[in-house]
């Protein structure tokens, strides 16, 4: 069943209800006006009732009843002509009437309005003559209806054509303060069809425009929030294509060399470094597997705080490196001052030691490595200094991706699984802090870990 519009509704009802008052006025306002013709009409009766018992009695002289019969007969005659009827009478009889037998009398000082014989009479009667005689006044004030049906008749046309005039003049008037209604209306059937970058107009400065302004807000809002969906849904696939890509090149070595061992008679050297092989390439994909747990675990639980010396921290991470740092012919050195840290000791020491052994990897012969940690500006910084290979500027905008690589092949050639970066931001993120590089092609690498909140290191 198709549904009525709020503008439809809205209009009938205003229309239904204006009609219905204003005809209400207009018709009071008819009987009103009836109304006080009719007490006009009785104000004239009564004058001219008046007037004639007042003449009647000056002409009237007592000389019995022949006389007073004649002069009754010639008031008659004469108020007749004039549609006014007299009636005389005594206690006895009736001394005179031209009033019809069927008219009602009414009491001495009393006045009634009644339909009589198809018009209508007003009838007052008094006494004369010191109360001999009881003069009934008769008067035709048909005219009255006759008035009251021209009125109707001019007032129900004055009625129906301001009912028509206001009919038109409302239906524009509320289709124009219904456009902005209908402006958001159509708004919102584009964003039920999927269209979010629809805007509702916000001219003026009612309740319409507030709507619309909010309109807009939300939509504004759900757009953000999509464009971030989509976002992190595109992150997510980039993610899952990498990973199939990364667990596909140790699967098919594993595959790889258990084959060739399977079908083949090694000696021992042979089956060795082919067992060392599928080993290796185990590692890796266990590695590839220990680094997306803990990023998610990170993501999903609240690390446990505590405070400690970033000075003990790099000592151990520098003797951890120090050895292999040596084998690649590559110096590295620490230089820490006396700072505290307030976070978990073992996720920092996890991600300093990735930028650590990143920094290894692009270093070559002859390279140096810094370690260290300072204050600056009420914020607590540790950094990684290389001056080995360095990165452009689109490189460094995208190294905390997982599975990104700036040197796919040496990555891979060295152990890399292109998750320990997006894993060290992930760490940094979990405690306020922000990982930051700087970078140049031929001139090294400097990573940052900057506390900047007040109070974090808890001392």
């Amino acid at each position: 069943m198709k549904r009525k519009r709020f503008f439809e509704r809205s209009y009938f009802i205003t229309l239904v209800l204006f009609l219905a008052f204003f005809n209400a006025g207009i018709f009071a306002l008819a009987a009103y006006t009836h109304a006080n013709s009719v007490d006009a009409a009785k104000q004239v009766c009564i004058s001219e009732q008046f007037a004639i018992m007042e003449a009647f009695e000056r002409d009237y002289s007592d000389g019995g009843e022949t006389d007073g019969y004649f002069l009754m007969l010639s008031y008659g005659t004469h108020y007749e002509e004039k549609g006014i009827l007299l009636r005389f009478a005594n206690e006895k009889k009736t001394a005179y009437s031209n009033i019809p037998d069927t008219f009602p009398i009414p009491e001495k000082g009393e006045m009634i309005i009644q339909n009589t014989d198809g018009k209508k009479y007003i009838f007052i009667s008094d006494t004369v003559c010191g109360g001999k005689y009881v003069l009934t006044y008769a008067k035709d004030i048909s005219y009255l209806n006759e008035q009251l049906k021209s009125l109707a008749v001019v007032f129900g046309g004055v009625s129906v054509l301001a009912s028509v005039i206001l009919a038109f003049c409302l239906y524009f008037v509320q289709r124009k303060l219904y456009t902005p209604l209908k402006r958001l209306q159509d708004a919102t059937n584009a964003v039920s069809r999927g269209d979010f970058t629809v805007q509702a107009d916000e001219t003026g400065n009612d309740e319409f425009a507030s709507l619309a302004g909010d309109f807009n807000s939300m939509t504004n809002k759900i757009n953000d929030q999509m464009s971030e969906l989509k976002s992190v849904a595109e992150e997510k696939q980039r993610m899952l294509d990498n990973l199939g890509h990364e667990m596909r090149t140790p699967l098919t070595s594993i595959y790889g060399y258990a084959e060739y061992a399977f079908r083949n008679k090694l000696d021992e050297e042979k089956h060795l470094q082919t067992m060392l092989n599928i080993m290796d390439e185990s590692k890796r994909l266990k590695r590839i597997g220990d680094i997306l747990l803990e990023g998610a675990y990170l993501r999903e639980n609240k690390i446990e705080k505590s405070v400690f010396s970033a000075v003990k921290l790099l000592d151990r991470i520098h003797g951890v490196f120090v050895m292999r740092a040596a084998d690649k012919e590559v110096k590295i050195t620490c230089r820490c001052e006396d700072v505290y840290l307030n976070g978990d000791k073992a996720l920092i020491e996890i991600l300093v030691s990735n930028l650590t052994e990143n920094a290894l990897r692009a270093c070559k012969k002859g390279g140096d490595i810094e370690l260290g940690a300072y204050v600056a500006e009420r914020a607590k910084i540790i950094y990684v200094k290389d001056n080995g290979i360095g990165m452009t500027s689109e490189q460094l905008s995208r190294i905390t991706e997982p599975f990104y690589r700036t040197d796919k092949a040496r990555s891979r050639a060295e152990g890399g699984t292109g998750l320990g970066l997006a894993l060290c931001k992930t760490i940094a993120d979990s405690h306020g802090a922000e990982l930051y590089f700087e970078s140049e092609p031929g001139k090294g690498t400097t990573a940052y870990l900057q506390f900047t909140k007040e109070g974090e290191d808890g001392k």
